[in-house]
């Protein structure tokens, strides 16, 4: 994080004048960078009556350089993949992909009425089917009729809908790019490896005044042992915890209620007499549906959400409080379980946490204080600062 990956990219965007782009990013604020960044003439695709998703088939049958967010990307149709294939578009993916996540705008009762009225069957993979003779149907479920017949909804446990991109869209483009930082530890990689998609990993350096592409290293960590302060005092012992306290599960809970309260109390106390911190330089976190818990005088409005990435409005904050612990939803692990590719779920939970510190002062290289109540996020963290140390020891050794 902040080695360069995106400046890199826009580089890369104005040396190669004859590639087509298309250029996804997680925020509206980075699609204005590129368009402003870059000697291109990028277009971003608006809706003009017709939608986004015209716009951008509009824009992709004229061959033109695209930038959009996410998650206009994820709705992309068979439209818009013969354009991108027609159009021999390089994808410049600024952050990884969602490409399995659950799909929750179903409750059980609705899949019942639809498998009960024929609308959909289950094969053998889990894959939703609609059935053909019911796709013209114009019902509230229209956009289940079209993720299925994109092959796009799984069915868990009889009882679980997962959402998955489909695998074919990779394969339309001449060249792609994915930028981001610990790669292996994303739901993409799993994908790819899923779908036996050949890539190579890389890094950024800078080199005098520009960017340059390398052999993939393990940057060194320990630059910032002395900078990243974690809070290991007190506030860390005075409530019962166990490794999956902090958890989505755990916040639901009840019987937590109290220990929640205390947890709020702790963050005041941080922000107030630890490291008396001025309200601008406080950044907290936790999950969106545990907010309201946490939530207190003080430093509500300093409030980010635990999963962006690619942002740099906040890297003026240097008091931070990361009150998550983060694991994957049960369905992602299953689907990948049935596929024989374990997820490391500590892995992706330290990846999700170091994203969301890059937003702050750290980011500059400045110092910056954190307080991380959960015990598995704080010694993930301590140990990703002493993996170069570890690494050295034993070259040395």
């Amino acid at each position: 994080m902040g080695s360069g990956k995106t400046q890199w990219s826009i580089q890369y965007i104005n040396e190669n004048q004859y590639d087509n782009i298309l250029y996804i990013t997680p925020f509206l604020k980075e699609v204005d960078r590129i368009i402003t960044s870059t000697n291109r003439s990028f277009k971003q695709p608006l809706n003009k009556g017709e939608g986004k998703l015209q716009s951008i088939n509009d824009l992709l049958e004229g061959q033109e350089d695209i930038t959009c967010t996410h998650e206009l990307f994820k709705h992309l149709n068979e439209e818009s993949k013969q354009r991108i294939k027609e159009g021999h578009y390089t994808l410049i993916l600024d952050e990884v992909l969602n490409v399995i996540e659950p799909y929750d705008d179903v409750k059980q009762n609705d899949m019942d009425l639809l498998k009960n009225s024929g609308c959909v069957t289950v094969d053998d993979e889990g894959y939703i089917i609609w059935n053909e003779d019911k796709k013209d149907y114009d019902t509230k479920y229209n956009e289940i009729r079209d993720l299925a017949q994109n092959r796009s909804l799984i069915y868990i446990n009889q009882k679980l809908l997962l959402w998955k991109y489909p695998p074919d869209i990779f394969t339309l483009f001449d060249k792609i790019y994915v930028l981001t930082y610990l790669f292996e530890a994303s739901i993409l990689k799993h994908y790819f490896d899923l779908y036996e998609f050949q890539y190579e990993k890389k890094s950024v350096i800078k080199k005098d005044d520009s960017y340059a592409i390398v052999d993939y290293f393990v940057p060194d960590t320990t630059q910032f042992i002395e900078k990243i302060n974690i809070y290991e005092g007190s506030l860390n012992d005075n409530f019962n915890q166990k490794l999956t306290s902090l958890s989505k599960t755990w916040f639901n809970a009840k019987t937590n209620t109290k220990t929640q309260m205390k947890i709020k109390n702790n963050i005041y106390n941080y922000f107030q007499n630890i490291v008396k911190a001025p309200a601008s330089s406080i950044l907290w976190t936790t999950f969106k549906a545990a907010k309201s818990k946490l939530k207190g005088k003080g430093y509500s409005s300093k409030f980010l959400a635990c999963n962006c990435r690619a942002t740099n409005e906040y890297d003026e904050t240097y008091n931070i409080a990361y009150c998550v612990n983060i694991y994957l939803h049960p369905a992602v692990t299953q689907f990948f379980y049935r596929k024989n590719i374990n997820v490391d779920e500590d892995l992706y939970a330290l990846s999700e946490m170091l994203q969301f510190i890059w937003r702050s002062a750290i980011r500059k290289g400045e110092e910056i204080n954190i307080y991380i109540p959960s015990i598995r996020m704080r010694n993930l963290l301590i140990n990703w600062l002493n993996m170069s140390l570890n690494n050295q020891a034993l070259k040395v050794a």
